[in-house]
């Protein structure tokens, strides 16, 4: 029974999702695995095994030659925020397989999820896909549809990407090593690129309705660094909160004040339209 020689790129748990499904399977021999420092910052990187053949870099394009020496059948990606060298995109004899958050040719690009989720969308997709040197761009294998709940935050989309990561990998690896998996090609001039998210987008207009406020709340909450607001000339983090469409009272205040605060200290601010019940909050220092 012939193996395939794979590298595994990845430090998120949706990659450690792949790692742990190459290295239990019968077929594979993963020859490298390029990971996160145990020490990243990044807020969701797993710490992997301490073994011979794991790289604990932070970087793949610094291994670039000894990923070509290797020169593997497949290369897998998945939760590595880096883009990578052409050395890399050739140095594999069958291809570069990666995962990206949105229905391809959509939403390609930086911090996807959190953009899809303070735009309202009500679902996505996990596209696999062949890396090749346009970002995102490279033929689709598969995809899977998650839907986003009115009440997912980003921590549960997170998860939901993680399980379609699995189950993409069981319906579509044998199809790899067979040489027999779908090759769809994306029109390059179709979709949109999202940009990587600054703390600017993190602040919380309180003249907007308040479904969009609850929205971009939902999409940067745990793990990240979570929405920013002011209200009564106090900074706060705010990382969960209700929508409270049939609440009477407060409608004199300007939007950003206080109404009440309840006996379990969550406040009910005034938006726009309607109030936010802010359950999980932080004041800030100044």
């Amino acid at each position: 029974m012939e193996k395939l020689n794979i590298i595994f790129i990845g430090g998120m748990p949706n990659g450690y999702a792949v790692y742990n499904y190459l290295k239990k399977n019968k077929y594979v021999n993963l020859c490298l695995v390029i990971t996160y420092p145990d020490d990243s910052l990044y807020p969701r990187a797993v710490k992997f095994p301490d073994e011979d053949n794991i790289l604990k870099s932070g970087s793949a394009n610094d291994k670039a030659d000894l990923i070509s020496e290797i020169n593997p059948d497949y290369i897998f990606v998945a939760g590595w925020s880096e883009l990578l060298d052409t050395r890399i995109l050739t140095s594999s004899k069958k291809g570069v397989i990666g995962f990206h958050p949105s229905k391809l040719p959509m939403d390609r690009g930086r911090s996807v999820i959190a953009w899809q989720i303070e735009d309202g969308y009500t679902e996505t997709a996990l596209s696999m896909f062949y890396y090749n040197d346009f970002p995102d761009g490279g033929d689709i294998i598969a995809q899977e549809i998650i839907k986003i709940e009115q009440n997912d935050y980003i921590i549960d989309i997170l998860e939901k990407v993680k399980f379609a990561t699995t189950n993409l990998m069981c319906s579509n690896f044998q199809l790899l090593r067979q040489n027999k998996a779908p090759r769809k090609p994306q029109d390059l001039n179709e979709g949109n690129f999202r940009r990587l998210r600054t703390n600017t987008d993190s602040q919380i207009n309180w003249n907007s309705n308040a479904q969009n406020i609850y929205n971009k709340i939902r999409a940067i909450s745990f793990p990240y660094p979570s929405a920013e607001g002011i209200i009564n000339h106090n900074k706060y983090k705010i990382h969960k909160a209700n929508i409270m469409i049939s609440f009477q009272f407060g409608n004199h205040l300007s939007p950003g004040q206080i109404v009440a605060t309840l006996h379990d200290d969550s406040l009910i601010i005034k938006c726009r339209d309607f109030f936010l019940k802010i359950t999980h909050y932080e004041l800030m220092k100044s």
